[in-house]
């Protein structure tokens, strides 16, 4: 008898537990909406250009030496300009100034 009263107990327990997860006032069958967190990376920042007389440019992001076709966080070294580097992921292209507070989104 003291089991089945245990066993009881137990068993109202645990089903108020499973009710309190779920919203009462919500419809019948109704869920929440996944929320899907996409990781964004942040743009390296442009630190310096080295251009060698006869070399390719190399430019420096991130406290990195990064060549022409190389990837850095993400992003891809498009082409070298001048004081222009150009940066690419998937289809988006960013240039970026080496003197210039202005970031421009090629789209």
């Amino acid at each position: 008898m003291v089991r089945q009263c245990i066993s009881l107990l137990l068993l109202a327990l645990f089903s108020t537990a499973t009710l309190a997860e779920s919203d009462p006032t919500a419809p019948l069958g109704w869920q929440a909406p996944s929320v899907k967190k996409t990781a964004t990376q942040r743009l390296p920042s442009l630190e310096g250009i080295v251009c060698p007389e006869q070399d390719q440019c190399s430019v420096i992001l991130n406290s990195q030496v990064v060549l022409p076709g190389e990837a850095i966080s993400g992003y891809t070294l498009k082409a070298v300009d001048g004081e222009i580097v150009i940066l690419q992921r998937g289809s988006r292209q960013w240039r970026l100034a080496l003197y210039s507070e202005e970031i421009t989104i090629n789209e």
